[in-house]
Protein backbone atom coordinates (compact mmCIF):
# COMPACT_ATOMS: atom_id res chain seq x y z
CA UNK A 1 0.00 0.00 0.00
CA UNK A 2 1.46 3.35 -0.83
CA UNK A 3 1.62 5.82 2.16
CA UNK A 4 2.33 9.70 2.28
CA UNK A 5 4.22 11.43 4.70
CA UNK A 6 3.13 15.06 5.42
CA UNK A 7 4.06 17.44 8.81
CA UNK A 8 1.64 16.98 11.39
CA UNK A 9 0.86 20.22 12.66
CA UNK A 10 0.22 19.17 16.05
CA UNK A 11 3.19 18.97 17.89
CA UNK A 12 5.30 19.44 15.58
CA UNK A 13 5.20 15.45 14.18
CA UNK A 14 5.74 13.76 11.38
CA UNK A 15 3.22 11.22 10.34
CA UNK A 16 1.88 8.85 8.01
CA UNK A 17 -0.93 9.16 6.03
CA UNK A 18 -2.72 7.02 4.15
CA UNK A 19 -3.85 8.11 0.53
CA UNK A 20 -7.43 6.29 1.51
CA UNK A 21 -7.46 8.90 4.27
CA UNK A 22 -6.15 11.43 2.13
CA UNK A 23 -8.74 11.04 -0.68
CA UNK A 24 -11.60 11.18 1.67
CA UNK A 25 -10.19 14.25 3.02
CA UNK A 26 -9.73 16.34 0.07
CA UNK A 27 -12.46 14.07 -2.48
CA UNK A 28 -15.46 16.55 -1.79
CA UNK A 29 -12.77 19.41 -2.91
CA UNK A 30 -11.38 17.94 -5.92
CA UNK A 31 -15.33 17.09 -6.94
CA UNK A 32 -15.88 20.75 -6.46
CA UNK A 33 -13.11 21.89 -8.11
CA UNK A 34 -13.22 19.90 -11.85
CA UNK A 35 -17.65 19.80 -11.70
CA UNK A 36 -16.87 23.46 -12.26
CA UNK A 37 -14.73 22.82 -14.95
CA UNK A 38 -15.88 20.03 -17.20
CA UNK A 39 -18.60 19.68 -19.53
CA UNK A 40 -18.73 16.07 -18.80
CA UNK A 41 -19.75 14.57 -15.60
CA UNK A 42 -18.38 11.33 -16.48
CA UNK A 43 -15.03 13.10 -16.47
CA UNK A 44 -15.17 14.06 -12.94
CA UNK A 45 -14.60 11.10 -11.52
CA UNK A 46 -12.31 10.31 -13.62
CA UNK A 47 -10.03 13.61 -13.18
CA UNK A 48 -10.05 13.37 -9.68
CA UNK A 49 -8.59 9.69 -9.28
CA UNK A 50 -5.93 11.06 -11.99
CA UNK A 51 -4.67 13.61 -9.05
CA UNK A 52 -5.02 10.70 -6.05
CA UNK A 53 -2.83 8.69 -8.78
CA UNK A 54 0.10 11.24 -9.10
CA UNK A 55 -0.12 11.79 -5.47
CA UNK A 56 0.48 7.87 -5.16
CA UNK A 57 3.16 7.86 -7.85
CA UNK A 58 5.22 11.01 -6.22
CA UNK A 59 6.99 8.59 -4.55
CA UNK A 60 7.07 6.86 -0.93
CA UNK A 61 8.15 8.09 2.01
CA UNK A 62 8.32 11.85 1.12
CA UNK A 63 7.13 14.27 3.02
CA UNK A 64 4.61 17.09 1.83
CA UNK A 65 4.75 20.38 3.77
CA UNK A 66 1.51 21.60 2.11
CA UNK A 67 -0.64 19.01 1.16
CA UNK A 68 -3.76 21.15 0.56
CA UNK A 69 -1.75 23.38 -1.66
CA UNK A 70 -0.14 20.10 -3.62
CA UNK A 71 -2.93 18.54 -3.97
CA UNK A 72 -4.86 21.64 -5.84
CA UNK A 73 -1.62 22.13 -7.88
CA UNK A 74 -1.41 18.63 -8.74
CA UNK A 75 -5.38 19.36 -9.65
CA UNK A 76 -4.47 22.12 -12.05
CA UNK A 77 -2.28 20.25 -13.73
CA UNK A 78 -4.33 17.13 -13.98
CA UNK A 79 -7.10 19.42 -15.88
CA UNK A 80 -4.42 21.39 -18.15
CA UNK A 81 -2.86 17.70 -19.19
CA UNK A 82 -6.86 17.01 -19.60
CA UNK A 83 -7.16 20.12 -21.79
CA UNK A 84 -4.27 19.72 -24.16
CA UNK A 85 -5.11 15.72 -24.94
CA UNK A 86 -8.93 16.77 -25.38
CA UNK A 87 -7.43 19.24 -27.98
CA UNK A 88 -5.38 17.17 -29.67
CA UNK A 89 -7.89 14.16 -29.78
CA UNK A 90 -10.96 16.13 -30.57
CA UNK A 91 -12.81 14.02 -28.48
CA UNK A 92 -15.98 16.29 -28.64
CA UNK A 93 -16.07 15.71 -32.37
CA UNK A 94 -16.57 11.84 -31.83
CA UNK A 95 -19.99 10.73 -32.28
CA UNK A 96 -21.06 7.60 -30.41
CA UNK A 97 -22.25 4.66 -32.39
CA UNK A 98 -26.02 4.74 -32.77
CA UNK A 99 -28.60 2.01 -34.69
CA UNK A 100 -30.55 5.34 -36.17
CA UNK A 101 -27.73 7.13 -37.78
CA UNK A 102 -25.97 3.93 -39.41
CA UNK A 103 -26.75 1.27 -41.65
CA UNK A 104 -28.52 -1.83 -39.60
CA UNK A 105 -27.92 -4.24 -42.65
CA UNK A 106 -24.61 -5.80 -42.78
CA UNK A 107 -22.95 -6.45 -46.60
CA UNK A 108 -22.66 -9.80 -47.55
CA UNK A 109 -20.09 -11.10 -50.48
CA UNK A 110 -22.67 -10.42 -52.96
CA UNK A 111 -23.05 -6.79 -52.02
CA UNK A 112 -19.51 -6.66 -51.78
CA UNK A 113 -18.83 -8.63 -55.55
CA UNK A 114 -21.67 -6.17 -57.13
CA UNK A 115 -19.77 -3.18 -56.08
CA UNK A 116 -16.63 -4.62 -57.20
CA UNK A 117 -18.20 -5.49 -60.93
CA UNK A 118 -19.55 -2.00 -60.75
CA UNK A 119 -16.01 0.02 -60.21
CA UNK A 120 -14.57 -2.66 -62.80
CA UNK A 121 -17.54 -1.48 -64.95
CA UNK A 122 -17.03 1.88 -64.48
CA UNK A 123 -13.09 1.32 -65.05
CA UNK A 124 -13.74 -0.43 -68.79
CA UNK A 125 -15.75 2.69 -69.92
CA UNK A 126 -13.01 5.00 -68.85
CA UNK A 127 -10.81 2.68 -70.86
CA UNK A 128 -13.10 3.48 -73.79
CA UNK A 129 -12.31 7.06 -74.11
CA UNK A 130 -9.80 8.95 -75.47
CA UNK A 131 -7.08 9.98 -73.58
CA UNK A 132 -7.15 13.32 -73.00
CA UNK A 133 -10.85 12.79 -72.27
CA UNK A 134 -10.17 10.22 -69.53
CA UNK A 135 -7.81 12.63 -67.91
CA UNK A 136 -9.90 15.49 -68.02
CA UNK A 137 -12.67 13.31 -65.96
CA UNK A 138 -10.35 11.71 -63.53
CA UNK A 139 -8.49 15.01 -62.99
CA UNK A 140 -11.68 16.75 -62.35
CA UNK A 141 -13.99 13.85 -60.98
CA UNK A 142 -11.44 11.22 -59.08
CA UNK A 143 -8.17 14.10 -57.95
CA UNK A 144 -11.14 16.63 -56.93
CA UNK A 145 -9.38 19.90 -59.01
CA UNK A 146 -11.11 22.71 -60.18
CA UNK A 147 -11.28 23.04 -64.17
CA UNK A 148 -9.50 25.97 -64.19
CA UNK A 149 -6.84 24.05 -61.96
CA UNK A 150 -7.02 21.74 -65.25
CA UNK A 151 -6.76 23.83 -67.79
CA UNK A 152 -3.72 25.37 -66.29
CA UNK A 153 -2.09 21.92 -65.67
CA UNK A 154 -2.47 20.91 -69.23
CA UNK A 155 -2.36 24.36 -70.80
CA UNK A 156 -5.84 24.43 -72.36
CA UNK A 157 -8.61 26.78 -72.13
CA UNK A 158 -11.50 26.17 -69.59
CA UNK A 159 -13.69 25.87 -72.49
CA UNK A 160 -11.82 22.86 -73.48
CA UNK A 161 -11.90 21.61 -70.02
CA UNK A 162 -15.74 21.42 -69.99
CA UNK A 163 -16.15 19.87 -73.03
CA UNK A 164 -14.05 17.45 -72.21
CA UNK A 165 -16.40 16.72 -68.98
CA UNK A 166 -19.51 17.11 -71.56
CA UNK A 167 -18.03 14.32 -73.23
CA UNK A 168 -16.62 12.11 -70.65
CA UNK A 169 -20.16 12.28 -68.63
CA UNK A 170 -22.30 11.45 -71.74
CA UNK A 171 -19.97 8.31 -72.53
CA UNK A 172 -20.17 6.99 -68.68
CA UNK A 173 -24.33 7.53 -68.70
CA UNK A 174 -24.59 5.80 -72.31
CA UNK A 175 -22.61 2.93 -71.79
CA UNK A 176 -23.51 2.71 -67.65
CA UNK A 177 -27.21 3.48 -68.77
CA UNK A 178 -26.62 0.82 -71.12
CA UNK A 179 -25.46 -2.11 -69.15
CA UNK A 180 -28.30 -1.37 -66.51
CA UNK A 181 -30.89 -1.82 -69.17
CA UNK A 182 -29.66 -4.93 -70.16
CA UNK A 183 -29.72 -6.59 -66.66
CA UNK A 184 -33.13 -5.07 -66.50
CA UNK A 185 -34.46 -7.05 -69.45
CA UNK A 186 -32.68 -10.27 -67.95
Amino acid sequence: MWWLMTKARIEGKTEKLNVDLLAREYKPALLRFFRRRARQPADVDDLVQEVLLRICVRGEGRVIEQPEFYMMRTATNVWRDYLRKKKTHARDAHDEYSEEQHASEDYGPLDVMEADRSIEDVLAVLQQMPPRTRQVFVLCRVEGLRQKAVAQRLGVSVSSIEKHMIKAIAHLARNLGREKSNEDRR
